[in-house]
């Protein structure tokens, strides 16, 4: 027997076996697809912002109220979680938050900015918020916080402090100055109350938009489930059919490229036909990737390019495991336990800059951390050689491991 007549045999079984891989990756693909579809829908991807739109309701004249709104909106750490929306009257902001166009609304009467100015009495404002429980712990937790541990303490130091100087030989004038130094000082201290935190801006990685993240990842979570399209390929086979083979002359590393060669191309047919119509997607205008906007057709091509190399080196690994693992169910089960967790691991599903620096470390040496920085290197254009080169190593290693693995199947006699 020749290599050729094995290839020919396995390229039979797969054609057989290719109407029901097909069909079940076009189910994958749909499944993803509508995830996808979810996230690029979702009100707060296509703003770029997860804020709390926060209404408010003050006199605008105060030049205090004036200097606070640029602080939180512009210097003050409540930018990023916070957006603070001005209204003129408080029926627009009641019709407002009743279209849950604002998650909370703030009522702040004069006699609160006069109390923050002549520290008469403790200021009190009026919060309105939706059903959102969420917005109103947060938002009155920090005014509870600016209140109570800023103002109030605020107050109490400046009039013990000015009962003190009253109480001595100092003049009323120099009190008065010394009390106004103070203030400004307490002032200070409330307006650069930011500086206490620290805010990292961790962003998605690998300078890809939000959406364009989500694209990549779940291209490549479509990518690693689309080989269990393929489970059938790999039961059923003998190791008396393997000792035969080798019998007549097909060793290990021709049996294995026979059937890898035939595993690949199943997936890279249900592939391609996925990115086709992914592609029409793209450029319906039903889903909108800013990555591809300016040159769609050019962008996509260099995409797919990419992402051939990426099949090859992951269908490289799942066979492996599909290979090295024996019984019907661990085949199926190992293989998606260790593929999820390696796809978690890549940042398929959440971005990698909010793990812990271990697991960033070990998820950027996996072969699905790999085929990440591939894929996205491939759609901001960057420099992608060293990663492909990688890839190829991925996929000679795993391939070798799979001819290591089969001669000692075949010299032990043992499944």
């Amino acid at each position: 027997m020749k290599t050729s007549a094995y290839f020919y045999g396995q390229v039979k079984r797969i054609l057989k076996l290719f109407p029901r891989i097909f069909l079940l990756s076009v189910v994958f693909a749909v499944v993803i697809g509508v995830c996808g579809m979810l996230y690029a829908g979702n009100s707060n991807y296509t703003k770029d912002t997860a804020k709390y739109d926060i209404g408010i309701l003050c006199s605008s004249e105060n030049e205090l109220v004036t200097l606070g709104l640029k602080l939180i909106r512009n210097l003050d750490d409540s930018r990023y979680m916070v957006n603070i929306i001005s209204f003129d009257s408080e029926e627009a902001g009641f019709d407002a938050l009743h279209a849950n166009e604002i998650s909370a609304f703030a009522v702040i009467p004069d006699e609160f900015i006069d109390a923050m100015m002549y520290l008469d009495e403790t200021p009190h404002i009026k919060l309105y918020t939706a059903s959102q429980k969420g917005i109103t712990t947060v938002f009155m937790n920090e005014v509870a916080d600016v209140i109570s541990n800023d103002v109030v303490y605020a107050e109490a130091g400046i009039y013990s402090f000015a009962d003190s100087l009253y109480a001595s030989d100092v003049t009323y004038d120099r009190a008065s100055v010394m009390i106004d130094t103070l203030f400004y000082k307490y002032m200070t201290a409330l307006f650069n109350r930011g500086e206490v935190s620290e805010v990292t801006e961790l962003g998605l990685g690998n300078g890809l938009s939000l959406l364009g993240y989500f694209f990549c990842g779940l291209v490549l979570f479509y990518t690693v489930m689309l080989s269990f399209c393929c489970i059938s390929y790999f039961t059923g086979k003998r190791t008396e059919f393997f000792m035969i083979s080798a019998s007549k002359g097909v060793g290990p590393v021709g049996q294995v490229l026979s059937e890898y060669v035939c595993f690949f191309a199943a997936n890279l047919l249900c592939a391609v036909f996925t990115l086709i119509c992914v592609y029409f997607v793209l450029t319906s205008g039903l889903v909108g990737v800013g990555e591809f906007e300016e040159n769609p057709l050019k962008s996509y091509l260099a995409f797919s390019g990419c992402y051939i190399f990426v099949l090859m080196a992951l269908t490289a690994f799942e066979f492996m495991l599909f290979e090295v693992i024996s019984g019907v169910i661990n085949k199926f089960l190992m293989p998606f336990i260790v593929l999820i967790g390696f796809s978690f691991l890549s940042g398929y599903f959440y971005p990698k800059s909010f793990l812990p620096k271990v697991a960033q470390t070990i998820g950027d040496v996996l072969p699905t951390g790999v085929a990440y920085k591939v894929l996205a290197a491939g759609l901001t254009g960057k420099d992608n050689v060293l990663n492909v080169l990688f890839m190829f190593a991925y996929a000679l290693a795993f391939l070798a491991a799979v001819v290591y693995a089969r001669k000692i199947r075949i010299e032990k006699g043992t499944d």
